[in-house]
């Protein structure tokens, strides 16, 4: 019986140390892909960057066909300039949102603490 035991033991390990390596070497060859996915995914939005500046290279010109360049760049400049506060007021609104959804673990850790000295207490 002690052997019965004993062999369905070390079965037991070994089939859970073999299933610990099968998901080990899934999650490595997973990531492999995961990370060449990102890269090619910030290589594309480098470029994008690059092609949106050209485009508003092009706006630029465009807009100098009918008003002197300088006028056209302070067009493109002021356009830029909005959409960036735009973007900024609604970046900051935002993380003042989340600060004050910011969780407060200490809270959680004295109601468990009291919970437990009243369960002690008895």
């Amino acid at each position: 019986m002690g052997e019965l035991f004993a062999t369905l033991s070390a079965q037991l390990t070994t089939l859970v140390r073999g299933e610990i390596e099968l998901t080990k070497t899934k999650a490595t060859a997973f990531l492999g892909k995961i990370g060449m996915g990102g890269g090619l995914l910030a290589g594309a939005a480098v470029f994008a960057l690059f092609m949106l500046g050209w485009i508003f290279h092009t706006i630029e010109l465009g807009i100098a066909q009918a008003l002197p360049r300088w006028a056209a760049s302070l067009i493109v400049v002021g356009i830029l300039l909005i959409i960036v506060l735009i973007l900024a007021l609604v970046g900051v609104s935002a993380l003042k949102k989340a600060k004050e959804d910011t969780p407060a673990p200490q809270e959680g850790l004295k109601d468990d603490v009291d919970a437990l000295k009243k369960g002690l207490g008895k």
